[in-house]
């Protein structure tokens, strides 16, 4: 009896420890791409925006390339294209990657509209897409909401409630946070959700919070140190393509028309590899100050002022006070400029 006994509990444990096995062992996912009419040796690269990395990098040959890889959660990834000059190609596309075989179809002239199959999230995103376009200009902002709310317990509805966190009270963030489940609820853009409704926001017309950082030499940099001029305090990320855009198109041609007597711009690098900050500003940022903690999206400075992408820059007037804030680049609209422009009449 004790013989049968011990050999039953044998069998359980076995059992157990395969079950075990089972559930926690991780798939991956497997991206399959038709890229109809893209020159063969276009190169291809895979950023995750919830991290702003570059994962993975390839080359179109017969309109086709493929991605595989693992991924904690559902990502909100980008694929870029550039050219055999290592130029961008204005044709990129979105979508989140899951640990699933996903497969997208698209069209060289149209690739931003490209089918993706496979991928949940980024279902339930082209339906979001979808309510916002239908919607009427003075409802397209409660829809947006109600949508996000009734959808509420994945990575899709917390990464895009996250960009709109500004126009939300306090209390309907914590009533949003309360309906995620353990895994959503302790992810990190979770637990950005959860910090930030406990915390004072940085609001326009509210006087600077004043940070630090060191420049390349190592010398320490208060943002106080520069009180009296009009600062352009500018976050950016290394893996970020549209932050390298602004810094060879927008910034130089800024530091140029303005008097460093009155105006001087900050880029705060957000990362933690030195020697990438050290590479990209000699070769094409050294024209004004860049400092940084190394401390990457993680550090204090950065919730300070309340990045969650990049690039995201912060006007502030001569008596300190923030202005304005301008996310993303439009290569043309000189929203920058105009404002500048108004501090210094």
């Amino acid at each position: 009896m004790k013989n049968i006994i011990t050999l039953l509990t044998i069998i359980l444990i076995i059992i157990s420890c395969k079950k075990e096995q089972k559930e926690t062992k991780k798939e991956g996912f497997n991206l399959s791409v038709t890229a109809k009419n893209f020159p063969d040796s276009t190169k291809v690269i895979l950023f995750n925006r919830d991290i702003d990395k570059n994962i993975d990098s390839t080359y179109v040959i017969n309109e086709s390339f493929k991605f595989s890889g693992n991924v904690d959660l559902p990502s909100l990834c980008y694929l870029f294209f550039y050219d055999l000059e290592n130029k961008p190609i204005d044709h990129y596309k979105y979508l989140f990657i899951e640990n699933k075989d996903i497969s997208i179809v698209g069209e060289y002239s149209d690739f931003f509209n490209a089918k993706v199959s496979g991928s949940d999230q980024s279902d339930l995103l082209t339906k979001y897409y979808s309510i916002s376009d239908a919607s009427e200009k003075s409802k397209k902002a409660s829809n947006q909401l109600d949508f996000l709310y009734a959808n509420a317990n994945n990575q899709m509805a917390l990464n895009h409630l996250l960009y709109k966190k500004k126009e939300i009270s306090t209390d309907s963030l914590l009533l949003f946070y309360q309906r995620l489940d353990s895994v959503n609820s302790n992810s990190p853009k979770g637990q950005e959700l959860l910090a930030y409704s406990k915390i004072v926001q940085l609001k326009i017309g509210d006087k600077f919070r004043d940070i630090w950082g060191k420049d390349l030499n190592g010398t320490k940099h208060q943002l106080s140190d520069y009180h009296g001029k009009i600062i352009l305090l500018d976050f950016w990320s290394p893996d970020c393509p549209y932050s390298s855009e602004q810094h060879k198109k927008e910034l130089p041609q800024l530091v140029q028309k303005y008097n460093p007597e009155d105006f001087i711009i900050i880029s705060y690098f957000i990362d933690t590899e030195a020697k990438d900050w050290k590479k990209l500003s000699e070769e094409d940022y050294s024209n004004w100050l860049h400092i940084s903690d190394l401390q990457g999206m993680k550090g204090e400075n950065i919730s300070e002022y309340d990045i969650t992408g990049t690039p995201n820059s912060f006007l502030i007037d001569k008596n300190g006070i923030v202005v304005k804030s301008f996310v993303g680049f439009y290569e043309g609209e000189h929203r920058i400029e105009n404002e500048i422009n108004k501090l210094m009449n």
